[in-house]
């Protein structure tokens, strides 16, 4: 006998919203975002796709991280709407992960993060292709109702940073 069988059209219907959502959440939260290792290699590729840097700074313990993760990040990062808007990375400061900056030289996480200032997390800094910092930094976790939407603004400025940019002054 099938499932359908026992349910009425009523139950069918709220089973299968059911399914639907699980199966939707599933699907977004699927794909973390990469982890930062080759700034200079990521910066390359932004060039070449005239696309910023957006680099989420966290812990791995971090609850307000994991949510900023789990409800902005990745959602923005399996988007069509955003996934070709950015190159979208995380770097965990938890430990001495190396990494390679965006001029190619050999350092840690946690002293890529001091360069920058940070000193909380979750912060995120969107980057244009020589590592210059578009807009200002999001610190912290803020509401969520405005929170995706601050993402988008720093994409939006490291966007026009990197399909427009300024004359530097001679």
């Amino acid at each position: 006998m099938f499932i359908n069988d026992f349910l009425c059209g009523g139950q069918r219907a709220l089973w299968l919203l059911i399914l639907a959502c699980a199966l939707a959440t599933t699907a977004i939260h699927a794909e973390p975002l990469p982890l930062a290792t080759d700034l200079a290699a990521t910066a390359k590729m932004a060039r070449e796709q005239r696309v910023p840097v957006l680099i989420a700074f966290t812990l791995k313990t971090c609850p307000y991280c994991a949510t900023a993760r789990r409800d902005h990040l990745e959602p923005m990062y399996v988007s069509e709407q955003w996934r070709d808007k950015a190159i979208m990375l995380e770097l965990q400061l938890d430990g001495a992960q190396p990494l390679r900056d965006f001029a190619g030289n050999a350092t840690t996480a946690r002293e890529f993060a001091r360069r920058f200032s940070v000193r909380s997390v979750p912060t995120v800094i969107v980057f244009n292709d020589s590592g210059k910092p578009t807009a200002t930094p999001l610190v912290g976790l803020s509401s969520g109702d405005f929170y995706s939407l601050y993402l988008e603004q720093a994409v939006e400025s490291g966007l026009i940073d990197m399909r427009y940019p300024q004359p530097k002054p001679q």
